[in-house]
């Protein structure tokens, strides 16, 4: 099932965002292109894969988990 969302990471974290990804056919940002985050930040995107391994922003996970109707994190009560 295709999502209007794409993962990027930017800022030394892993964001989600619904801005269209320039490449036809990926759903990776390209790196250094400007994106608008679902936590309303706008970062440059980077590539490479230890970007992949940066921790995902609760904020942007919140918001994608509401817009494709999946249910919380298990762990976020326990965020501090």
């Amino acid at each position: 099932m295709s999502h209007p969302i794409a993962w990027v990471p930017a800022e030394r974290a892993r964001h989600a965002s619904t801005d269209p990804v320039s490449r036809r056919g990926c759903r990776e940002y390209p790196e250094g292109q400007r994106v608008t985050t679902l936590c309303g930040q706008t970062v440059e995107a980077c590539e490479g894969e230890l970007a992949w391994l940066w921790w995902t922003c609760p904020d942007c996970d919140d918001r994608a988990r509401e817009l494709v109707g999946a249910p919380p994190r298990p762990d976020v009560g326990q965020r501090s």
